[in-house]
C-alpha cells in the first residue's frame, strides 16, 4: 500500500470518528432533551396548574341543537353545594351565522377553578362543566425542546362527567340531574371502554351489527358511536343515527350489553 493512500485512509478514518461522535452528541442531546420535556411537562404543568382562578371566559360550542334551544341559556356557579351568581344570556343564533358550531364565552370574569358552572338551555337540558385547568407550554426549536415554556390555559373540561373540549352536545344533556349522577359514561377507543365490552355477552361488533339490522335509512349510512352507559342495574351501546328524511336529527338507539335489546329514542335525551 503506497504512503498516499495509507494517509487517505488514515484521513477517512478520523473524518468518519469525528462523524459518528457528533451523530452520538446529537442523538445523546436529543434524548436528554426528550426526557427534560417528559420531566418538565409534568413538573411545570403541576406548578402551572396551582393557579386558583380561571380569568380566561372559556368559550363552549353548541352542537346538534335548534337555534330555539339556545335563545336563553342561564349560568350558576356551584361553590360549596351552593349556587352563586346566576345570569340569563339571550343569543341570536340563526342556522345561517355558523354552520356548524355555535359557540358562547363563559360570562363570568373570574370563578374558581374548583367551581363548577351549570348551564341550563332555554329547552331545560342542564350541563355541569367543571376541571378546568393550566399547563406548561414547552417551546421547542429545531433541535427539540429549549428548556424554556410558559403557563397556558387549557379548554379541556369535564361535561356532565365526560372529557371535552369545552363543546356542548345535545346529546350529553341532563334532565333528570339525581338520576344522571348515578350513570357513568365510558367514552368509544379507550381502554376502559374496550375492556369492559369484552367482558359483556354482546361485545361491541355484535352491536354494531345489530344496529345496522335495526337501520331506520334506506340510503344514508349513518352511525355514530356515543360509547357505553352504566347504570346501578344495566349497562348499553349507545348509538346515534342521523336521519335521511329529517338531516341534522339524530335519533339515539340503546343496545343491552347483555341481552342486546333494542331500542330507538326520537326525542333523547327527553324521552330517555
Amino acid at each position: 500500500m503506497n504512503k498516499y493512500l495509507k494517509d487517505c485512509l488514515i484521513v477517512f478514518a478520523v473524518l468518519l470518528c469525528i462523524g459518528l461522535l457528533i451523530m452520538a452528541w446529537i442523538w445523546w442531546a436529543l434524548e436528554n432533551r426528550h426526557k427534560d420535556a417528559e420531566r418538565d411537562g409534568v413538573e411545570i404543568s403541576l406548578i402551572c396548574d396551582t393557579v386558583k382562578m380561571i380569568t380566561e371566559q372559556p368559550t363552549l360550542g353548541f352542537i346538534k341543537f335548534e337555534a330555539s334551544d339556545l335563545e336563553t341559556l342561564k349560568f350558576q356557579i356551584l361553590r360549596d353545594g351552593k349556587f352563586i351568581e346566576e345570569k340569563m344570556i339571550r343569543t341570536d343564533f340563526t342556522k345561517q351565522n355558523d354552520d356548524i358550531i355555535w359557540k358562547v364565552s363563559i360570562p363570568y370574569k373570574q370563578f374558581l377553578k374548583t367551581d363548577t358552572i351549570v348551564l341550563t338551555t332555554a329547552n331545560k337540558l342542564i350541563y355541569y362543566i367543571s376541571d378546568y385547568h393550566h399547563y406548561a407550554y414547552l417551546q421547542y426549536g429545531m433541535f427539540g425542546y429549549l428548556g424554556s415554556h410558559d403557563c397556558r390555559f387549557s379548554e379541556d373540561c369535564i361535561i356532565n362527567g365526560r372529557h371535552s373540549s369545552g363543546i356542548i352536545d345535545r346529546m350529553d344533556g341532563w334532565v333528570n340531574v339525581e338520576k344522571a349522577k348515578h350513570i357513568a359514561y365510558l367514552d368509544p377507543s379507550t381502554d376502559e371502554y374496550e375492556a369492559f365490552a369484552r367482558s359483556m355477552p354482546v361485545k361491541t361488533r355484535d352491536a354494531e351489527i345489530i344496529f345496522q339490522d335495526n337501520r331506520e335509512n334506506k340510503t344514508l349510512y349513518s352511525m355514530y358511536s356515543y360509547g357505553i352507559e352504566v347504570t346501578p342495574n344495566e349497562s348499553y351501546y349507545v348509538f346515534a343515527e342521523e336521519l335521511e328524511n329529517r338531516r341534522g336529527h339524530m335519533d339515539v338507539i340503546k343496545i343491552n350489553t347483555r341481552s342486546g335489546a333494542y331500542k330507538r329514542y326520537k326525542n333523547y335525551p327527553f324521552e330517555n
